[in-house]
């Protein structure tokens, strides 16, 4: 339980959704797999959850990439478990076997996280000689120890997509109580339990290779064979007395620094209170992990010892968030999420699903899913890595419940208002102004900090055109909290605001096809992945042209889909071209199935037609 939100530097690309093109996309033929694998398992979980597994790997090299996968070999643990590696050898085409030396085997200590102290170990192995009909062969032994509060044990397997043809796998779990198991896409496989349940034996049946090519940068395969193993089905078995401790480290007096804070925000109502909190605790507190005394699990330092430290992990900075909202009167839990753009839905509520902490607070009648690990924060917006999945929440009298956070409905991310007046070269002098939310903003106060006020500005200015000069930039200073809305003003000189074709002036707006030519891409090169879409938002563009005379006038156009509303229309006034644009996606998330149905092709087409008229032939005016 050690992750935060990774922030992007890019500001304004990500909301105008620009994405690279990739060429053809396929399943990858098993003709091109780098490697030919076969694995062995056996693992044996014990009574106090800790486990013990012994796995011989097997793989002929097919082409030179796959020598390149296994020039070394690595394996990093805590140090509180052990491995071994044990009879590995190679074989050379029409040579015997030779066993590697123990020079080739070399372990260390492995370097810490950049954020925190981490005890564990590495071991590396390197095989000489590798190329093409190379045969390599190892045997791994670990043991891992039981976390701290643990009774159940809970094993995670997935298959997903990998340039290795998998030509056997044969796994045997074996278990002190009754195994219980649950799967996903898993027909490829056999699963025989004994008579007690207390073997499980999963087999494949038959050699299988699925990898996948020219998928687009953020292209995600969502569903893939998985099975989850455990010693029970009940959550409360697997978290009931990892939530006794939670509630016992609550139960303690607030440090003398967060019950100050806490009392200095009394009064101010709970929306305020909260921001004032997670305010505090960005201020005083570094995201940092501690894991050098023990392997912690989910059991988090005490408040004491926190607010001694100034700085803690997610589950840290959680509990005591949690503790101060308490204290503060605000209705506030402990909860677990498995944090990432791509999340698993439960199969069994074990202890290896999660790996984020956050808090669930009820804040004026509406519940806040609050992450104090986070650089920035937008009081009541949950951030795109916990949306749209499950939660377990700890109550107050130590039971587990599962929860769900919503996907957010579009908001305002961006609105641009713009005046460009062409002169008779066809430069541009424009003045706008950016009106941002949600996550554009949040990524701009990231930039601020990450990076300095004075690179973020000229990167803001770069998006205003190719060939920008004279750029000024005039905005507030951001913050950790940001607003529902802030303002940026930005003057500038275009040189190449418009484009010459065979002596034709033309203008067209650099936001307006980039996403519909990716998704056309995407059905025209047959991708297979499903595709995140990030944040739900609204864009809008208010563009006021002058110093020119347009070719035709823009009929108003419109799109109304499931997935994406466009509406485009356009106003004359004297000699002045004004054009409205807004463009909102619903979902974070775009399916395959979706993208090559029928509908969506036609909001396609709706939606490139309708950006099409924006590309004007302008007749610039005599005087500049």
């Amino acid at each position: 339980l050690m992750h935060r939100f990774t922030f992007s530097k890019s500001l304004i690309c990500a909301t105008l959704g620009i994405i690279s093109l990739p060429s053809f996309a396929a399943l990858q033929p098993e003709s091109e797999a780098a490697l030919a694998g076969e694995t062995q398992r056996a693992c044996h979980f014990n009574k106090d959850t800790s486990t013990d597994c012994t796995t011989t790997y097997r793989y002929t090299i097919l082409t030179n990439n796959g020598r390149e996968m296994l020039s070394r070999i690595d394996f990093s643990f805590p140090e509180t478990d052990q491995l071994e590696i044990i009879d590995a050898q190679s074989t050379q085409p029409g040579a015997k076997p030779v066993a590697l030396a123990q020079s080739q085997i070399d372990t260390r200590m492995a370097p810490n996280p950049d954020q925190g102290f981490l005890r564990a170990r590495q071991t590396s192995i390197a095989f000489p000689n590798l190329r093409i009909g190379t045969r390599i062969t190892y045997t791994v032994r670990e043991h891992t120890a039981a976390k701290p509060l643990m009774e159940h044990f809970h094993y995670l397997m997935m298959f997903g997509p990998t340039p290795v043809r998998s030509d056997g796998f044969k796994s045997t779990f074996t278990a002190e109580q009754p195994i219980v198991w649950r799967s996903e896409l898993m027909e490829d496989f056999t699963f025989t339990p004994s008579a007690d349940n207390k073997t499980l034996v999963i087999e494949q049946k038959k050699p299988r290779f699925v990898n996948y090519i020219n998928e687009a940068g953020n292209a995600y395969i969502r569903e893939m064979p998985r099975v989850e193993i455990g010693s029970s089905n009940q959550v409360q078995e697997y978290f009931g007395n990892l939530a006794t401790r939670y509630n016992e480290i609550l139960a303690a007096k607030l440090p003398a620094n967060a019950a100050k804070a806490v009392s200095g925000l009394k009064g101010l109502p709970p929306a305020q209170q909260v921001s004032g909190l997670m305010q505090f605790i960005h201020d005083q507190y570094r995201y940092l992990g501690d894991w050098r005394a023990t392997d912690r699990g989910y059991v988090p330092f005490t408040l004491s010892e926190i607010e001694a430290r100034g700085y803690g992990d997610c589950k840290d900075l959680s509990i005591l968030l949690t503790a101060m909202l308490k204290a503060s009167g605000i209705q506030a839990e402990t909860s677990w999420v498995s944090r990432g753009s791509n999340p698993l839905g439960l199969l069994l509520p074990g202890t290896s699903s999660a790996n984020h902490a956050i808090v669930r607070a009820q804040v004026d009648g509406q519940v806040w899913w609050l992450d104090p690990t986070n650089p920035v924060f937008l009081p009541g917006r949950s951030m795109p890595d916990i949306q749209n999945r499950w939660a377990l929440v700890v109550d107050a009298e130590g039971k587990v419940r599962q929860d769900h956070i919503p996907e957010a409905a579009p908001s305002l991310s961006m609105a641009v208002k713009k005046f460009e007046h062409f002169n008779r070269d066809g430069q541009a002098r424009t003045t706008a102004e950016v009106e941002m939310g949600q996550m554009t903003l949040m990524q701009l106060s990231y930039a601020d900090t990450d990076s300095g006020v004075s690179a973020t500005d000229l990167n803001l200015c770069n998006h205003f055109g190719k060939e920008i000069s004279d750029c000024k930039i005039s905005r507030e200073k951001t913050g950790f909290v940001v607003p529902e809305r802030y303002k940026v003003h930005a003057t500038l000189t275009n040189l190449r605001a418009l484009e010459n074709l065979s002596g034709q002036q033309i203008y067209k707006p650099a936001f307006m096809s980039e996403r519909w030519d990716s998704l056309m891409n995407y059905r025209r090169t047959g991708q297979l992945a499903d595709l995140y879409m990030a944040d739900p938002e609204k864009v809008t563009y208010d563009i006021t042209l002058s110093g020119a005379r347009v070719g035709k006038p823009i009929n108003t156009c419109s799109v109304s889909s499931p997935w994406f509303d466009m509406e485009l229309s356009s106003k004359r006034n004297k000699d002045e071209y004004r054009y409205l644009y807004s463009m909102t996606q619903k979902h974070s998330w775009l399916s395959h199935d979706e993208i090559m149905s029928a509908p969506f092709e036609a909001m396609l087409q709706q939606a490139r037609a309708c950006n099409e008229k924006m590309q004007q032939v302008v007749q610039l005016n005599s005087k500049g």
